[in-house]
């Protein structure tokens, strides 16, 4: 079918969803009709698709609605906003009949083969979740140059933590501040039968994100499986929930990886506790970057010399050379994403495509 093509064919019209898609969206007009498209070009096709929509005030049910294929459903509901994330996605797993459960965010995207790559794998009873990689891109869909840090990490990492063998191995490794997205929502597919086990996705209240815990909880049932190939493309832009609220979010994950480890064999936590404990030391001067960057592209000039100060720790040498660069172009009042795209990150903004967007 071409992503153009939003008929149903005969042959679909019984077909019993093996994966159901879970999709979060809020004021994504400008980006949910190439999420919907990028799970339309599926090499694999026995999904379901379920949109939740949090009360937007845009056009984005209206693009939904332009889609006449069976798999595709809507369920409007009042705005709840990020702290109710977990029961958004509760309340569509409920509705949900496939055997796995896959999660695209509304201004996420999917290459053509995520699913037709980690379905299969799930052929193995041990395997309670599957993954690869994520692009950043920018939100005119435009990839990154580089693949992100968490890819890059990946490269590093052994098997046993990558495959979560012994059990425990990937959640503990995720407790450290710089792999807490060691597994990309946008590049996941999940065991239902584990996913109920645990009670569905996990509510930590303050925390504004349900994977993370869920992902952690998951890790003390089975193996993971992962493949280096990319499974999910990350819109990046100002407006996301992830950047938005980034301090809220790693204060309310510190507070549950600390909780985790009463969780994991303690012979597994005591040799690593202290490194864990260091990187999170490391924490303020990436959130005072981060609001470098939001401050500049809104051209809140003083504000991001302000915030790009505070992140200069030679404890981060990239950071602290990043926003060096930051602070000097605050001050000349110039862009920096179009400079830090050249080391591959993807570029904020503040208006995408155009328009407003926000995941709050």
């Amino acid at each position: 079918m071409s992503v153009s093509d939003r008929s149903v064919r005969p042959e679909e019209a019984v077909v019993v969803p093996v994966v159901s898609i879970l999709t979060p969206t809020y004021n994504h007009e400008k980006f949910i009709g190439s999420c919907i498209q990028s799970v339309l070009r599926q090499g694999f096709r026995k999904w379901e698709l379920i949109i939740i929509d949090d009360g937007s005030n845009d056009g984005t049910v209206d693009v939904v609605q332009g889609y006449s294929d069976h798999r595709i459903r809507c369920i409007r509901n009042p705005h709840r906003g990020v702290e109710g994330l977990a029961h958004t996605y509760n309340e569509a797993l409920g509705k949900s009949k496939g055997e796995f459960i896959a999660i695209l965010e509304g201004d996420d995207l999917w290459p053509d083969d995520k699913l037709s790559t980690l379905v299969p794998v799930f052929g193995n009873p041990a395997i309670v979740l599957a993954y690869g990689g994520v692009r950043d891109c920018s939100p005119d869909g435009t990839l990154s140059a580089q693949p992100n840090g968490d890819v890059r990490r990946h490269q590093g990492l052994p098997d046993s933590v990558l495959g979560n063998f012994p059990r425990g191995s990937a959640g503990l490794y995720m407790t450290r501040a710089d792999a807490i997205s060691l597994i990309p929502e946008s590049a996941v597919v999940i065991r239902r039968t584990a996913l109920e086990k645990i009670g569905g996705f996990q509510y930590v209240p303050e925390m504004c994100v349900a994977s993370y815990p869920t992902f952690l909880r998951l890790s003390l049932l089975g193996e993971f499986y992962y493949t280096p190939q990319i499974m999910g493309f990350r819109r990046r832009h100002s407006a996301s929930a992830s950047i938005r609220y980034a301090a809220q979010i790693l204060s309310g994950v510190q507070k549950y990886a600390f909780e985790f480890h009463r969780q994991l064999p303690q012979d597994l936590v005591d040799p690593q506790i202290s490194q864990i404990e260091k990187t999170w030391q490391l924490i303020p001067y990436s959130l005072q970057f981060t609001a470098g960057r939001v401050s500049l592209v809104e051209k809140r000039w003083r504000d991001a010399r302000g915030h790009f100060l505070k992140a200069l720790s030679p404890r981060r040498p990239r950071i602290f050379l990043a926003s060096l660069l930051g602070w000097l172009f605050a001050g000349f009042h110039r862009d920096l994403e179009t400079t830090l795209g050249w080391f591959g990150k993807a570029r904020l903004t503040t208006d995408p495509l155009g328009g407003s967007s926000s995941t709050e």
